[in-house]
């Protein structure tokens, strides 16, 4: 007797009871999320469950999961979304990685308090603001216009200094 596509998709797949995922078994890349080959074609598995239980992916679209388990095949779990709506969905959930987070970032909050001491004291050219820090121009520029780590404020007066930092002028010298 000849499997279904349905059939040989879920005999890769372990159904997690306390959690409703359905997890993937098969080959897991190097992010997390399942692959499989199908038509001579790898895909992802969370996308091919899609296709297998629900049907189309329109043009444009992504599949997106509910349960943030990127192995997880449970068509229940999955929706679809824009990758903008993916994006606002994991910033949500707080798993985005902007901020400290960010595996590339030179930065923390203190030191972008201290950055925006400096640029609400006004006496500073971004430029220098930049090199005193590490970073550049543009980084500058971007938390000046709230582009970036804009979740880290300062104190309601810009002439308060944060504490623990003594005057900002110094706290930039001092690097």
């Amino acid at each position: 007797m000849k499997l279904t596509l349905e059939e040989k998709f879920m005999a890769r797949v372990r159904q997690d009871p306390a959690s409703g995922c359905w997890l993937w078994t098969a080959h897991i890349t190097g992010d997390g999320y399942g692959c499989a080959y199908f038509s001579g074609q790898r895909r992802g598995a969370h996308r091919l469950a899609w296709q297998l239980f629900r049907g189309k992916i329109p043009a444009r679209k992504i599949v997106c999961h509910r349960c943030d388990v990127r192995a997880c095949v449970n068509p229940a779990h999955l929706f679809l979304g824009t990758p903008a709506e993916n994006a606002a969905d994991m910033k949500r959930k707080g798993r985005s990685t902007s901020g400290e987070k960010s595996a590339n970032c030179k930065l923390n909050a203190g030191t972008v308090l201290k950055i925006k001491a400096l640029l609400a004291e006004d006496r500073w050219y971004m430029t220098e603001i930049a090199r005193q820090f590490g970073i550049s121009h543009q980084t500058v520029s971007d938390i000046k216009k709230g582009k970036r780590w804009q979740h880290v404020q300062l104190p309601e007066s810009p002439s308060v200094v944060p504490e623990g930092t003594g005057s900002a002028a110094d706290d930039a010298n001092s690097l």
